[in-house]
């Protein structure tokens, strides 16, 4: 199999309509996936044209979006918005986390798309942390685990590809990797009994991807940030823990990575370190110049997509496996508006 440099990216762009710059990225380069935000969203039926024009692009695209619910909820009237993971932790039976992968898998899957880029398995160990804040089912591994796990199953049964982020956690750190390089520096005997709990737990349960941090653990590399660290990447998630899924990178636009080392750059390192998805969300030249930095790396023997995109056509199986698509008219459906009402009911009781 002969690599193509866009075979790593997962793209995302500015507009209601895929750019003609994105089709011919995929005509010329190949394209690993495609990503979709609120911005691209107005109402239904532009996401669903926008799913459908992403298939066109090629067969092993993943159409995703970045969809958790909670306060990440990307998608227009009439999908069902779900309550935030610490409303479910809060209520206490991972139970609903299942029934919440399984509704959301099906407004997901009906709207054409593979994947929501969910779930959050990070502990809240810092309640100043914001940026993760009540997209964490809790602080407690064992019980973020339990949701996690029960998330994952549910999601894969539906046809849905869960994605376990953001390795190997974010929850220790107040600071924003959108906006800055966080550090942590916890030992890794802490991270072991804490952090990585509900991701060996998530991954034990058959999840086939991980999304990586912007975020420097001076235990595991004192030097790069989890994204672009072989040591990380290569040496704990895919030697330590056995993970032979797919590896996607948060968006490396975010300044943790983008202002350090540049977008293309991390591109590279991120796909040498052990990657097959590298995420540029919105600045096309940037994903031009991504292009430009892998192919080098190919030409000169460094890099092989190759493992990537069998890994990609994996995670697509595990998705198809599950039959056809269901109807448009299961997407905003009393049935999942109830169970969000019922998580909110719960929660508070509980709260």
């Amino acid at each position: 199999m002969t690599s193509r440099p866009g075979e790593g990216l997962a793209v995302g762009f500015e507009g209601t309509r895929i750019p003609d710059a994105v089709a011919a990225l995929a005509e010329r380069s190949g394209l690993g996936g495609l990503v979709l935000f609120t911005r691209n969203c107005p109402d239904v039926e532009s996401v669903l044209a926008q799913t459908k024009a992403a298939r066109a692009l090629g067969p092993d695209v993943l159409v995703m979006v970045d969809h958790e619910g909670g306060r990440v909820h990307r998608l227009p009237e009439p999908f069902t918005r779900f309550p935030p993971a610490a409303a479910i932790g809060r209520a206490g039976d991972p139970r609903l986390a299942a029934a919440v992968a399984r509704a959301m898998a099906r407004e997901l899957r009906a709207a054409g798309f593979d994947s929501g880029i969910a779930p959050v398995l990070d502990c809240l160990f810092d309640p100043a942390s914001t940026v993760i804040g009540e997209r964490a089912y809790g602080a407690a591994p064992d019980e973020v685990a339990a949701c996690g796990v029960a998330f994952v199953e549910a999601a894969l049964a539906e046809g849905v590809i869960p994605v376990a982020k953001h390795f190997p956690g974010h929850g220790r750190t107040p600071l924003d990797s959108h906006r800055e390089l966080p550090e942590v520096g916890a030992s890794n005997d802490e991270l072991t009994r804490g952090d990585l709990v509900p991701f060996r737990a998530a991954l034990d349960a058959g999840c086939p991807a991980v999304l990586v941090a912007h975020v420097r653990y001076r235990a595991l590399d004192p030097t790069l940030p989890a994204s672009l660290s072989p040591a990380i990447i290569g040496g704990l998630l895919r030697e330590r823990l056995g993970f032979a899924g797919l590896v996607l990178s948060d968006d490396l636009e975010m300044a943790a990575v983008a202002e350090g080392w540049g977008i293309a750059e991390a591109a590279r390192r991120f796909l040498l370190a052990g990657g097959d998805l590298a995420l540029i969300c919105r600045d096309g030249e940037a994903q031009r110049e991504a292009v430009v930095s892998i192919e080098k790396a190919i030409d000169r023997g460094a890099l092989d997509l190759a493992p990537s995109v069998r890994r990609r056509r994996a995670v697509r199986r595990l998705a198809e496996a599950a039959g056809p698509r269901p109807a448009v008219a299961v997407i905003g459906c009393a049935e999942h508006r109830a169970l969000a009402d019922e998580i909110g009911r719960r929660s508070a009781v509980r709260a």
